[in-house]
């Protein structure tokens, strides 16, 4: 009788130590689905472009990034083409529809949050271990019908929960409350389609909401490409 309530006792323990993951536990295999931490380092430079809907409307842009330093968005809509960018340090845009022909500054509010975009889609959970972002796993719960580990970054611009897949590691959302031009709000982004591009597999589809839009934003990324020469002075603000 003793050896069985040992082995009932065993049996019960190894599914718990099974489960009883650490946020740097999850990050590592996050890490690993993305096809590894070097394989990430080796993007310096990245290129995609976009076709996205909002609300009926079809929009196109491309996107030009510099890791970690600058970053650039084109997009046309209406025949219009808005402009957002940051040279590492100054951010600026220029906005037809807003009524602005000419380069504005981007409030600091706006440019932090744009220079957290300045990575390889996908992979803010290797950023987060590579600056020791502070990151406690919040647990485990449904999204979507999956089961998803919930992790709460604590990042420069606020901070954000990112929703990663139980059995693939893979990202699948995020959320995170932002301010800007005196506003706050939350905003969601869905993450899916994964596709392999040279070595590393990241999302190519992705869902946004936003407070500042008018509705939910559908974005696929085509011709994604890895180390381009990019012309640094597209970052530049206009004079």
């Amino acid at each position: 009788m003793k050896k069985q309530l040992i082995n009932l006792v065993a049996l019960v323990a190894i599914p718990a130590l099974t489960f009883a993951q650490t946020a740097d536990e999850i990050i590592d295999k996050n890490i690993a689905a993305l096809g590894g931490a070097d394989k990430v380092a080796s993007v310096k430079t990245l290129q995609y472009d976009q076709n996205m809907s909002i609300m009926g409307q079809e929009l196109t842009g491309k996107t030009s990034i510099v890791v970690g330093q600058s970053y650039r968005s084109d997009m046309s809509i209406m025949g219009q083409q808005i402009t957002q960018a940051f040279d590492g340090d100054k951010g600026w845009m220029i906005n037809p529809m807003m009524g602005g022909t000419s380069a504005q500054p981007l409030p600091d509010d706006q440019l932090k949050i744009m220079k957290g975009n300045a990575s390889v889609v996908g992979t803010d959970l290797l950023t987060a271990k590579d600056k020791k972002y502070p990151t406690e796993l919040v647990g485990k719960e449904k999204q979507d019908n999956k089961d998803v580990f919930n992790l709460k970054v604590t990042r420069p611009e606020g901070v954000a929960n990112y929703y990663v897949d139980a059995n693939t590691y893979q990202l699948l959302g995020m959320k995170t409350t932002v301010s800007a031009q005196g506003q706050s709000g939350e905003v969601k982004v869905k993450y899916g389609n994964y596709k392999t591009v040279e070595g590393l597999n990241i999302p190519s589809s992705l869902e946004l909401e936003n407070p500042g839009m008018p509705g939910p934003l559908s974005m696929n990324l085509t011709n994604i490409t890895f180390n381009p020469k990019i012309d640094p002075s597209i970052f530049a603000m206009p004079k």
